[in-house]
């Protein structure tokens, strides 16, 4: 089994954010307007770089 690890859970959200823009629905299938999958992708583009700031203390 893998240890969650933060930069395992960044990674994860990232990818749901990214896939709900790509997608243009959330995870439950709800649609997105234009203004969330801009706000999805602005938080994918936030959570990126948390994740490479991380990377020199992991």
């Amino acid at each position: 089994m893998t240890q969650l690890t933060v930069a395992l859970a960044l990674r994860a959200a990232i990818n749901v954010l990214r896939d709900s823009a790509e997608s243009r629905r959330m995870p439950c299938g709800e649609p997105l307007d234009d203004a969330s999958v801009e706000l999805h992708l602005d938080a994918a583009e936030t959570l990126e770089q948390s994740l490479a700031d991380l990377r020199p203390h992991e």
